[in-house]
């Protein structure tokens, strides 16, 4: 099925600040927040092959590859593949889910009700680290730690405390959640790369760099005031989406439909 969005952009909000098209360096496909559905990830990844056929591309994943869904460590698996595939170009970005699993694992006292409470239970049953023992709520959280440090793929913590927090190519910009549109990227806080939230008055970043990103969940893929959420809550709605950006176009590809975004760029 193929879903065409028209109007997306306002003509004041392109007039405003003489907003360019998105223009990465090459196609680029950027894919919203997993959070451990593997099967969804693996039916996106066949659309995206299909998709790019014999073109060069890069794939960009937001972050959130792990809690809430049935198989983070499935996800994690395949990412780490698809990064150490030379023939493709893929980077995979921090997400806020990342960040708490490294902190738990770090400081599993202080961090693990945050954690747990927010999809870290689904995580640990994914890895098979459901039940250990311990007298206190303390003891517990250290053997959790200290469990599902051992059942992580060897490698796994190092790649994921290694990920970067953006991606930039052209006038293209990918991040997990947002940017504070007045500071360049290298000098970004990384409380508003991974937590912070567009309000209803969300601007266009000052430089004329566009945004795509994911973390906050929305029912269909988004175009507004310069930025692209990719995020549609593929863990409770079954549909895992990708934006794929070639000069100025933008398309939507998900495991449930095609969004074609109709734009006419003026030049």
């Amino acid at each position: 099925m193929l879903k065409r969005f028209r109007n997306l952009i306002g003509p004041a909000q392109h007039t405003t600040l003489d907003l360019s098209p998105p223009v990465p360096n090459r196609l680029t496909y950027v894919v919203g927040d997993i959070h451990g559905c593997s099967a969804l990830l693996d039916t996106l990844i066949d659309m995206i092959r299909t998709d790019q056929g014999d073109r060069s591309a890069d794939w960009v994943f937001v972050g959130d590859y792990v809690d809430r869904g049935p198989d983070s460590a499935g996800v994690l698996r395949r990412l780490r593949a698809l990064s150490d595939d030379p023939a493709r170009r893929v980077t995979c970005l921090m997400g806020n889910h990342e960040a708490m699993l490294l902190q738990f694992l770090k400081t599993p006292t202080e961090s693990a009700e945050h954690w747990l409470l927010n999809g870290g239970l689904d995580t640990l049953s994914s890895f098979h680290v459901d039940r250990v023992a311990g007298s206190s709520p303390v003891e517990r959280h250290e053997a959790l730690a200290q469990e599902l440090r051992r059942a992580l793929p060897p490698g796994t913590e190092d790649w994921l405390s290694r990920l970067p927090m953006w991606w930039q190519s052209g006038n293209l910009a990918v991040v997990h959640a947002l940017t504070d549109g007045q500071r360049p990227l290298d000098e970004q806080p990384t409380e508003t790369l991974l937590w912070a939230r567009p309000g209803k008055r969300l601007q266009p970043r000052g430089d004329g760099l566009w945004v795509a990103h994911g973390h906050t969940v929305t029912p269909e893929p988004a175009i507004r005031a310069g930025h692209i959420a990719v995020d549609t809550g593929a863990f409770r709605s079954g549909v895992l989406t990708a934006a794929a950006i070639d000069k100025g176009d933008i398309r939507f590809l998900s495991t449930k439909v095609e969004h074609d975004v109709s734009k006419q760029w003026p030049g």
